[in-house]
């Protein structure tokens, strides 16, 4: 599904809103909406910013497990840094903010800010790495240190998510995203 508004192209797959509304369906104590509301902040700070940096947002496409925010230009050094580091501190500042209140509505934005910070390829922590590997190495060096870094660090994770389903019977969520992260790396091998 497309939708224009003003000079932005929002692409929203089926595939997401299919699995939303299952989701947000299923979810009994209410916990995913506070995860969604987690993602949706992180993602505007990332926006927020751009628009600071003064550097426009031409298009968001939200997928199944991620979104996509594309620019007209590619920011300068010091903007792709404070662009990355938007989404993490979002998070981390409505944590903060929302830690009076109590653990459950914190606890999603701290989760997400912290693992966002993961040097794997598809999450903050990985685009800051290539970002500061750029500078000082070739374009294959910076490929092939991404690659292993993220396939080192998705190893123990996906090992958290299988260990956290034995032992919870129902919670794949971890194993889930680490399955993905994976499949994302070798996609980008091709």
């Amino acid at each position: 599904m497309k939708l224009r508004i003003a000079t932005l192209d929002l692409f929203i797959g089926y595939e997401a809103i299919a699995a939303m509304t299952a989701v947000l369906l299923l979810d009994r104590e209410n916990r995913v909406i506070f995860c969604f509301l987690a993602a949706v902040l992180h993602e505007l700070g990332h926006v927020l910013m751009m628009l600071l940096c003064g550097v426009r947002v031409r298009a968001i496409r939200l997928r199944l497990f991620d979104v996509l925010i594309k620019a007209d230009d590619a920011p300068s050094f010091k903007a792709d840094v404070l662009i990355t580091m938007g989404g993490v501190a979002a998070n981390f500042l409505f944590a903060l903010l929302l830690y009076p209140i109590g653990m459950k509505v914190a606890l999603p934005h701290l989760a997400l800010g912290v693992f966002n910070l993961l040097p794997i390829m598809s999450l903050d922590g990985g685009h800051l790495l290539e970002i500061f590997m750029d500078k000082r190495f070739s374009p294959r060096t910076t490929a092939i240190t991404l690659k292993v870094t993220t396939f080192v660090f998705l190893l123990p994770l996906m090992t958290a998510g299988l260990y956290v389903l034995l032992n919870s019977g129902y919670n794949y969520s971890l194993l889930i995203i680490a399955i993905y992260l994976i499949v994302l790396l070798f996609l980008k091998n091709r």
